[in-house]
């Protein structure tokens, strides 16, 4: 147990929104209500699912684990407002808890092209 972990992810957002022309199901799959408002509401929504995918896949490489390894995505929601923001569902928390972290700081940036996003979890 560390007391801290840190994960780091890069997505591309023409891929994502390739994604979500090709798929009308992969927000759905990927993402919750809650996120899929919030980048509906943005100018380029595909950047926004981008920055948020980097979120979650960041989250999992922090905690050691992938999505077919006990933590859903859902699991791991991204909030928007005062900057990007976890909240965990109980399996994403107790993945946190294994790692000896109580906290998950978050914060991501975009070029046009990508997306990235890098979480530091830590014990206090």
């Amino acid at each position: 147990m560390h007391g801290w972990a840190l994960g780091i992810d890069v997505v591309g957002i023409d891929r994502i929104a390739r994604s979500l022309a090709r798929n009308s199901a992969f927000a759905v799959a990927y993402f919750t209500p809650a996120e899929r408002a919030s980048c509906e509401r943005m100018a380029t929504p595909a950047r926004g699912y981008a920055c948020m995918l980097a979120v979650k896949e960041a989250f999992l490489k922090a905690v050691g684990r992938g999505v077919l390894a006990g933590v859903d995505l859902a699991e791991v929601e991204v909030r928007t407002g005062d900057g990007p923001r976890l909240r965990l569902g109980p399996a994403a928390r107790r993945a946190m808890q294994a790692r000896g972290c109580s906290q998950a700081h978050v914060d991501w940036a975009h070029d046009g092209e990508r997306a990235w996003a890098i979480v530091l979890l830590t014990s206090v």
